[in-house]
């Protein structure tokens, strides 16, 4: 397996998986365990989480990216960084710079992935990938974290981000199984509640880690920066 279909692969088991799981649907309340009093915090969850949905919800953001994923099988970890844009609802726009230049371009209802070197375009429908609706994720529509996941506390977990007095630490299992994105790890800054690093994994233990940085909220970002016009004699591929 090449370095190019590794990384590509890592994107899209971290992109679908994220995609299945999260639907366009009502807010929710915090499950009942979920909600116990100030576990391991100086806050509660449900008060966590609304300092977070105010910070994100609908708001178009900007971001660099340090990201390290592993192939459990094979015993393969490929790292890459890059800058990545994120708007509600489901539109989201990756640039890896390292360690190949790469595209991932959703508008929420298609899906683009070029890679400059070889004039490549992968191209799809995210609805055939991501599960009813226009393809929504936690990045692009917080609020529904707390319908799609069971929340709580980290206390003791190999995987999840190391414990550091500047971050809040919660652990998401989803309500709807799935191999492909078993467990959802969510750092985040207890002065600003900003996301500072997620870590997913799958099924085979699997496992992927982004670290966010220069985190940016922007007024206005345009639709355009999440549709993707394909390079003229691009060798075209269909998911």
């Amino acid at each position: 397996m090449t370095k190019k279909v590794i990384q590509c692969t890592f994107i899209i088991v971290l992109i679908i998986g994220i995609f299945n799981i999260v639907s366009f649907s009502a807010q929710k309340t915090l499950p009942k365990k979920a909600s116990q009093e100030k576990l391991l915090s100086t806050i509660s969850l449900d008060e966590l989480m609304t300092h977070v949905e105010k910070q994100y919800f609908k708001k178009a953001f900007s971001v660099r990216f340090l990201q390290e994923s592993s192939l459990k099988a094979m015993q393969i970890t490929d790292k890459a960084n890059g800058i990545a844009s994120f708007k509600h609802p489901g539109m989201m726009w990756w640039k890896y710079e390292t360690p190949e230049e790469q595209y991932i371009i959703t508008n929420g209802d298609d899906l683009w992935i070029y890679r400059p070197e070889d004039n490549q375009v992968m191209v799809g429908k995210s609805p055939d990938y991501f599960g009813k609706g226009k393809g929504a994720s936690f990045l692009t529509n917080i609020q529904m974290l707390r319908e799609a996941f069971d929340i709580s506390w980290v206390t003791d977990h190999p995987e999840a981000p190391p414990q550091n007095d500047s971050f809040y630490r919660i652990q998401l299992i989803p309500k709807k199984n799935n191999p492909d994105f078993t467990v959802l790890f969510l750092s985040i800054d207890k002065k600003t509640y900003h996301i500072h690093e997620l870590v997913t994994l799958n099924g085979y233990n699997d496992r992927t880690w982004i670290q966010f940085q220069e985190q940016r909220f922007l007024n206005e970002l345009k639709n355009d920066r999440f549709t993707f016009s394909i390079p003229e004699k691009a060798d075209v591929v269909q998911f």
